[in-house]
């Protein structure tokens, strides 16, 4: 007889699973060809490998994956928590590189910022990215209750549904989008402007797209649906920087006087351009 690693249960010789936690019995000596088809099965089985199986069917067939869960399967995706704690991982990565390695993909000159003290030496970002994953957990809960108000004639999902769905939502994004800002930092592709340009299009209309299919509502609503969300969330949007702006200052992470110092001299600058068109006009 042996016993179970896991939770030391008494086993039979040819078991292959214990019976009473359900852990794979390791019989193998751990090796390189062991690692090697370990991760192979663990992240390229489709069919086997929960995670695999949950980025395609969240990609394909998403309202499968979220009323599953919400209906009480568990064994078939991975669930929303870990899905989640995966897609921040990633994106830890992502932050770490675009800090660390390749922190010229992060200039902001394109948007005509650089005299601004918010953005000088990537201080102002630095700030953004270090509280990223808290605000990526907190719009969570926001997203969620945008959806249950722009859906409330529907009475399909409750609120704790809508958290569900907005979790799984982001975090494949998140998962998706990984991969593509990895190579555009590779092949020194502006970060900023792949999101305003490549990545914000795409969390839009993958948004639209899982909702649409949850809800089984026709193209015309779901865009009425679509504009009426990404106008209430700008508004809130706004709002909530406004307030970590004050907090900025108020830490003393940005200089309030440089700042003004900036913004005259961007008004000053302005004035002047203004000035020599009309006169050589």
């Amino acid at each position: 007889t042996m016993e179970c690693k896991n939770c030391l249960t008494q086993l039979a010789e040819d078991d292959n699973f214990c019976k009473n936690c359900g852990a794979k019995i390791v019989k193998q000596e751990l090796t390189f060809g062991y690692l090697a088809n370990e991760a192979t099965e663990r992240f390229f089985n489709f069919e086997n490998n929960l995670l695999a199986r949950t980025i395609k069917d969240m990609t394909l067939q998403p309202r499968t994956v979220i009323d599953s869960y919400i209906n009480g399967v568990r064994k078939k995706h991975v669930n929303v928590v870990s899905y989640l704690a995966f897609a921040l991982t990633l994106s830890g990565i992502q932050i770490f590189l675009m800090r660390k390695v390749f922190p010229a993909n992060m200039d902001v000159t394109w948007m005509n910022q650089q005299n601004n003290p918010m953005l000088e030496d990537m201080s102002f970002m630095d700030n953004i990215w270090e509280f990223q994953s808290i605000f990526y957990v907190f719009m969570m809960p926001l997203y969620a209750l945008l959806a249950k108000v722009i859906f409330f004639n529907y009475k399909k999902y409750t609120y704790l549904h809508h958290l569900v769905i907005s979790t799984y939502t982001q975090a494949h994004l998140s998962i998706l989008l990984f991969l593509p800002a990895i190579i555009a930092l590779i092949f020194d592709v502006n970060f900023l402007k792949m999101t305003y340009f490549f990545s914000m299009p795409i969390m839009v209309i993958f948004n639209a797209y899982v909702y649409k299919r949850l809800y089984q509502i026709n193209l015309k609503k779901i865009i009425l649906k679509t504009f009426l969300f990404m106008f209430m969330f700008g508004v809130i949007y706004i709002g909530f920087m406004m307030l970590f702006f004050i907090y900025l200052f108020i830490s003393g992470k940005i200089n309030f006087e440089e700042f003004l110092e900036a913004e005259r001299a961007k008004q000053a600058v302005s004035y002047m351009a203004s000035s020599v068109i009309n006169w050589t006009s």
